[in-house]
């Protein structure tokens, strides 16, 4: 049965768990990373350097979970998901992978983009390896940070799937801004978000929004072995 934490002394623990998840991220994406780190190293140093800090980050919710706030990983969606829901997954995933192409095809007829900042000059600019950690980060990191931990605790909070969903969704769109460009924003990134947000409310399971993710980001994989 699914834990919930209704009690108000918790308030506290919830409202440091959240700046965690939520607001360290987007502060190290867009303003420590970009301003403070990037100009000081290498592309690819850089690139390893953001994966650790939201792998960091990401680990850090959990012992927080954990050890700080005394409460079990099925309060921020961490659950067993069956051979059915796996594959659920995986079909889901596939099929929103396959309507990227669509999402940018259509922003670009309404808005022009240059090649810094798409799928395509990414995909180009990096090793595989970096391309396949990069999916692997963002489809488990992001999704504890984004999703499982802010959502269940703003939805005990609040009883309103709709604060908690918009909070998180704006961070989740926000720290994306420093590495794409407006029109991906727009036509991958915000569907796509909607979309993620939308199946974990669906589900309520950590596990399964990862594997859509992680489906949904690794055609970038094929995609730079190819380039």
């Amino acid at each position: 049965m699914r834990q919930t934490q209704k009690d108000k002394s918790l308030s506290s623990n919830s409202i440091f768990g959240l700046s965690l998840s939520l607001i360290a991220p987007a502060i190290y994406a867009l303003i420590i990373g970009p301003v403070f780190l990037k100009p000081k190293v290498d592309e690819l140093t850089y690139i390893l350097i953001s994966f650790g800090v939201f792998w960091v980050l990401a680990l850090g919710m959990l012992f927080f979970t954990l050890k700080i706030e005394k409460l079990s990983l099925i309060t921020i969606g961490w659950q067993r998901l069956s051979l059915k829901w796996i594959f659920a997954a995986i079909g889901i995933g596939i099929l929103l992978s396959l309507l990227v192409p669509v999402f940018t095809l259509l922003i670009s007829m309404i808005i022009p983009s240059s090649q810094a900042g798409t799928i395509v000059e990414v995909t180009s600019s990096f090793s595989w390896w970096v391309i396949f950690l990069s999916v692997i980060t963002a489809g488990i990191t992001e999704e504890i940070l984004f999703r499982g931990y802010p959502l269940e605790r703003l939805l005990a909070r609040f009883e309103n799937k709709w604060v908690g969903a918009c909070t998180c969704f704006g961070f989740f769109v926000a720290i994306h801004a420093a590495g794409w460009n407006f029109a991906h924003i727009v036509g991958v990134v915000i569907p796509l978000g909607i979309a993620l947000t939308s199946l974990y409310l669906w589900r309520r399971n950590l596990m399964f929004v990862m594997i859509v993710h992680i489906m949904i980001d690794i055609p970038l994989v094929f995609m730079a072995l190819m380039a």
